[in-house]
């Protein structure tokens, strides 16, 4: 017997199905997973960049 046939899992039809949808499932979690990442790292900065501008705007308006 060839040696890739003895490494092959043999599954049957509705076992392939099944195992392709929660594959499926766990893509999309880890999509979504990934997103979220990305907008923390977009975000956290940009609202940190945004009170740093308004801070020294209004301390530029108090200074006489």
């Amino acid at each position: 017997m060839p040696e890739s046939k003895l490494h092959e899992a043999e599954f049957t039809k509705r076992e392939r199905k099944g195992l392709k949808k929660v594959y499926r499932q766990e893509l999309v979690k880890r999509s979504a997973l990934l997103k979220i990442a990305a907008a923390w790292v977009i975000t956290v900065p940009a609202s940190a960049i945004m009170a740093a501008l308004l801070f020294y705007a209004i301390r530029g308006m108090m200074l006489p």
